[in-house]
């Protein structure tokens, strides 16, 4: 009998790597399928039929969280610089910080020097540039499980930060709890494949991918929302819904990985020791009370979920503005804390269009959404204070 996984629903694997970590032959490998997602691959001449796959794999076993109600706060840290190089409130780099202080490591999603994207260990206050800012693609986790596994079983501090899938994959790995590991889960609405955007990349840069320096899905020069940026060696190209059909179908939901749909870790017991996502919509009140001035600047949702986040998370509130707020509140902008992103007819059409045709199928139908485009362009040149105004009004 095979005893080694085996997916036969594309829906029933995350990529979250925890398989091919937890493999003692290195019989498994991540592979992308035709779409691009990362699914394991077992190496038959190598298997030994242990299991410890099968074992580990969050789709077998629910691996619930066992974190009960969390504290919920609006948070920004008060260092203007780490702001700035944030996506919403700079939290993740403030707790990371707090870790490296304490001689520990920290791991998170980088990218690579051939601009893919890859979960990677810092040991340096430096190197946690490269972990800030939000990546709208899939991560591959490769094998630092086992790294981090190796420094906790050293007695190194640890910070993992990861989608709430990964952060499950890891706790399977490791099979028991660490008083030296703080787990940091994203408000996640799921994940493309890295190879479509690698097709966007080559489109939207003209075929000068190798120019690229940077990719930022959000950059604070345009001010706290979603729209990101290229950095060339020489120039600085916007990158958002209006130049991007990735970016724009990854904005409507239709294009992440057929799990994200079925995702089971939005529930109220979260994965991470904290969950961090922006705070939209903040209120002025709330506002107000964190003491912030600059309403463009960012603010993050912040989740202390367990005790020992509540602990890293008190080493660090001298450096925030800070409030306390509520579940209620922190959910209504942030609907992935409740429940999976929903796919939307066109879904179905995307995938299969890009399977069969490749990136010109996104193309083609991001041409058809005019009326969403002019909606959107319409949008940007309202000011941001009459958008939050508008947005208080609403409630």
């Amino acid at each position: 009998m095979k005893q080694y996984i085996t997916i036969e629903n594309p829906a029933h694997c995350c990529g979250c790597g925890a398989c091919a970590n937890a493999c003692p032959k290195n019989a498994i490998t991540m592979q992308e399928d035709a779409a691009g997602f990362i699914f394991p691959a077992v190496d038959e001449t190598l298997c030994v039929a242990c299991g410890r796959c099968i074992d580990v794999c969050v789709f077998r076993d629910k691996h619930k969280g066992e974190n009960g109600e969390p504290a919920v706060y609006a948070a920004a840290t008060r260092d203007r610089e780490i702001l700035l190089q944030s996506s919403s409130g700079g939290i993740f780099s403030e707790l990371a910080g707090a870790v490296l202080e304490r001689g520990g490591a920290v791991f998170g999603a980088a990218w690579t020097k051939e601009l893919t994207l890859e979960h990677c260990l810092v040991k340096t206050p430096e190197d946690l540039q490269k972990l800030r800012g939000s990546k709208y693609v899939q991560s591959d986790t490769a094998d630092t499980f086992r790294q981090a596994k190796k420094l906790l079983d050293a007695g190194s501090a640890v910070c993992y930060c990861g989608t709430p899938c990964q952060i499950a994959g890891l706790k399977a790995f490791l099979g028991k709890d660490y008083e030296d590991l703080l787990t940091v889960d994203l408000v996640c609405h799921g994940v493309p494949s890295m190879k479509m955007l690698r097709d966007d990349l080559e489109a939207v840069t003209g075929g000068k991918t190798a120019s690229l320096q940077d990719i930022r899905f959000r950059d604070k020069r345009y001010k706290w929302g979603v729209k990101g940026s290229l950095t060339y060696t020489d120039s600085i190209q916007k990158y958002d819904a209006g130049s991007s059909p990735y970016y724009f179908y990854f904005l409507k939901g239709e294009v992440y990985r057929e799990s994200c749909y079925q995702c089971r870790f939005p529930s109220e017991n979260r994965q991470g020791d904290i969950t961090l996502g922006d705070y939209w919509g903040v209120r002025k009140a709330l506002l107000a009370k964190m003491g912030c001035t600059d309403l463009d600047a960012g603010a993050s949702c912040v989740l202390v979920n367990s005790e020992k986040g509540k602990r890293w998370f008190d080493i660090i509130a001298p450096r925030l503005s800070l409030a306390q707020s509520d579940r209620a509140s922190a959910e209504k902008r942030n609907k992935q804390l409740t429940a999976p992103s929903k796919p939307l007819p066109e879904h179905e059409i995307l995938r299969e269009g890009y399977i069969q045709n490749g990136y010109v199928a996104f193309q083609s139908g991001y041409k058809k959404h005019f009326k969403d485009h002019l909606v959107r362009t319409v949008k940007d040149m309202i000011p941001s204070k009459i958008k939050r105004a508008l947005n208080e009004l609403r409630g």
